[in-house]
């Protein structure tokens, strides 16, 4: 448990950087109340007080202490990230979907109402990784060029509005502009992705979106910036994979991913050479399987799926109607679950499309015609009667299902289209 303690130690000196870090960003921030600051000041602080335990339990060399230690941080770390999370919920309100253009919304309001201009001039300056971001986002879907041109409609927004802003000039009111192509962009952002869009050399998405944003890096400034951007919500996104339960062994895992970005981020920033970025990035990758592994081996086995009984109410029905009236049996007896009978539902509506094909090879002035008709849709009648059981679990739904079965049942051996288990 000895080792432990040096990484333990680094985490908290890391986590008191943050600390200050934060309050020192914070105490003149508009967008985010004292109530919000305060809380996530103190998770924190709690979080900080919960590594010492766990520091002086690992030097200690005493398991009972470190393991309650670890639970204490592990639900800190929840604290934090909660908070996070309300805060970051609260940066995404606003006019548009789009946290990066609310917070420019919030300080161009300051300004043009003579405020300082300190913070937009700041946010001003991501406008162009911003716009690259929404630009590496649609060349991910399958979007038309003319609807792409939204974008350079924003980009051209917002240079002008840098240029009036540097220039201390009067600002002109934008919100209506900025309101207008932005509903327009997260239209085109909710097209799926092509296949193969989130493929890289990692299975972990995030990660492999630093790549994709690496190959598209040739070194001019903004394309740096914009790859620095990708790297911090990478960092962000990885912070989330620390699962309960094995959290000292991943969070190992996942400082020595968040070591290889902050490697990266340092080459970048300080443009040490193609041989440091390429190792870090190498670094980067075999660190991220590692950790993807190691949370893959924590993670819970599923449950093996349950056999559903055969019921009584069945018996000497055709197979196919016992299959889908038995699922919902056993949902009344709370054998099994509600998805498994919309899945039954499904496959009697198959059934019944499947049988309704084989129709067209009966001639139309067969006498069995109308019978099998007849048939077929008792069959999808059920099988939406199952649907409405499994949405309220009404028992008279179940005995209406049964009914119905039992008359496509006779209709379909009328026609002799079924006789007897098939």
């Amino acid at each position: 448990m000895i080792d432990m303690a040096p990484l333990i130690e680094s985490v908290e000196l890391t986590t008191q950087h943050t600390l200050r870090q934060f309050l020192a960003d914070a105490e003149y921030d508009i967008e985010m109340p004292v109530p919000t600051r305060e809380k996530i000041a103190e998770a924190l602080n709690e979080y900080l007080g919960g590594l010492a335990r766990m520091r002086q339990a690992s030097l200690a060399e005493d398991p009972r202490a470190l393991s309650l230690s670890v639970d204490e941080a592990e639900r800190n770390v929840n604290s934090v990230r909660s908070a996070q999370t309300e805060h970051q919920a609260t940066l995404t309100e606003g006019v548009t979907v789009f946290p990066y253009l609310n917070r420019l919304l919030t300080h161009y309001a300051v300004a043009r109402q003579g405020g300082d201009r300190g913070r937009l001039l700041a946010m001003l300056k991501d406008s162009p990784s911003f716009v690259q971001w929404l630009r590496f986002e649609l060349a991910a879907r399958n979007v038309s060029p003319v609807a792409a041109q939204q974008i350079y409609h924003l980009q051209q927004l917002l240079e002008a509005v840098s240029a009036t802003a540097q220039s201390g000039g009067p600002l002109p009111d934008i919100e209506q502009d900025v309101t207008e192509l932005a509903p327009r962009l997260a239209g085109l952002l909710e097209e799926p992705l092509r296949p193969g869009a989130e493929k890289g050399p990692t299975p972990i998405p995030a990660v492999n979106r630093v790549f994709q944003a690496l190959e598209i890096c040739t070194g001019a400034d903004e394309e740096v910036d914009f790859l620095l951007t990708v790297i911090r919500q990478c960092r962000t996104s990885l912070r989330s994979v620390v699962p309960p339960g094995g959290m000292l062994l991943v969070m190992r895992r996942l400082n020595f991913v968040l070591s290889s970005l902050d490697k990266m981020e340092h080459c970048l920033r300080e443009r040490t050479g193609f041989e440091d970025l390429v190792a870090s990035a190498g670094q980067l990758e075999a660190s991220a399987k590692t950790l993807a592994s190691t949370v893959a081996a924590s993670a819970p086995a599923p449950a093996a799926p349950q056999p559903i009984p055969a019921s009584p109410h069945t018996q000497g029905m055709p197979v196919l109607f016992r299959s889908v009236l038995d699922p919902a049996y056993a949902l009344a007896a709370g054998q099994c679950d509600a998805d498994t009978v919309r899945a039954a539902a499904q496959h009697l509506d198959d059934a019944a499309a499947k049988m309704q094909k084989e129709t067209a090879k009966i001639s139309q002035a067969d006498a069995r015609l109308e019978a099998i008709q007849e048939g077929l849709q008792l069959m999808r009648e059920a099988a939406e009667t199952l649907r409405g059981l499994a949405a309220s679990g009404n028992a008279a739904m179940l005995e209406f299902s049964r009914t119905q079965c039992r008359q496509a049942i006779e209709r379909l051996e009328v026609a002799g289209v079924i006789k007897g288990n098939f």
